[in-house]
């Protein structure tokens, strides 16, 4: 009932305890089917607050000494049409900050809970793409993303990062972009690859291209920035510091097989007005 100068009533939904033998009753809330048409809606949502927040709403599944029970959200399939969307936002804010969204997966005694975001099969044509964008700064910037393995344990390596594209069955494979944003009034923004240090042999590097069985080996092209206005990017190609022996630095033309070893140039640059 409502109340006209407190609180309304509560409203409460559920089945009695078991007994020493049994198991819990089950609750349904579900629509009717339709034989034309759209199916009812569920509609489950807390009030709105004039005057302090909106009520929240929890799904939880209750614990036990198996194993944990399963929470499912999945929309409808669709014999004749796209199937059904689901869509999980974070609340909105007109005087702060919006809502957090997190994804965590569950802490095990031995294992960790894993996670796991696919895009969807196409059967006939292409797979389900999936975007990790952080947010646009209307004002200000925009929202960092950082993708990175948690440190490791006492007795154990650090997790793995690997960033790669499928491979094709019928022409090219897909590409792998790492690249920064331009900056129409600063700077563009640098890009680090580094291998971290420890206390056995240096970690390497390793930039190459890929091999060919039927055409040409695949170019491996470094090259430092053009300026419009200003001196163009230095490059410089340095082998360590070492405590007995520096590195040493190499720079060789590849085998040719059947035919002429491929040719090594160093040449300076030119100037168009001066030396």
């Amino acid at each position: 009932g409502s109340g006209a100068a407190t609180s309304s009533g509560s409203l409460g939904l559920s089945t009695s305890d078991a007994g020493a033998a049994g198991v819990s009753g089950q609750v349904t809330l579900s629509s009717g089917t339709a034989s034309s048409g759209t199916s009812g809606a569920v509609g489950i949502e807390s009030g709105s607050s004039s005057s302090g927040s909106g009520g929240a709403i929890s799904l939880s599944v209750g614990s036990g000494d198996g194993a944990g029970g399963t929470l499912s959200l999945s929309a409808g399939d669709s014999s004749a049409d796209d199937g059904g969307l689901v869509q999980i936002a974070s609340g909105t804010s007109q005087a702060g900050s919006g809502g957090a969204m997190s994804l965590t997966a569950g802490q095990g005694s031995t294992f960790g809970g894993a996670l796991s975001i696919d895009g969807g099969l196409g059967s006939t044509d292409l797979g389900g793409a999936v975007t990790i964008k952080s947010g646009s700064g209307a004002a200000t910037s925009s929202g960092s993303l950082g993708l990175s393995t948690s440190d490791a344990g006492a007795a154990g390596v650090s997790g793995q990062v690997t960033l790669s594209s499928g491979t094709a069955s019928s022409g090219t494979s897909g590409a792998v972009g790492i690249e920064s944003g331009s900056s129409s009034s600063g700077s563009g923004g640098a890009i680090s690859l580094s291998v971290g240090s420890g206390d056995g042999a240096g970690g390497t590097l390793s930039l190459s291209a890929g091999d060919s069985s039927a055409d040409d080996g695949g170019l491996v092209q470094i090259a430092s920035g053009t300026s419009q206005a200003g001196s163009g990017g230095a490059m410089s190609l340095t082998a360590g510091q070492g405590s007995t022996f520096g590195g040493a630095l190499s720079i060789d033309g590849g085998l040719g097989s059947t035919d002429l070893g491929g040719a090594v140039t160093i040449k300076s640059g030119s100037g168009a007005a001066t030396s």
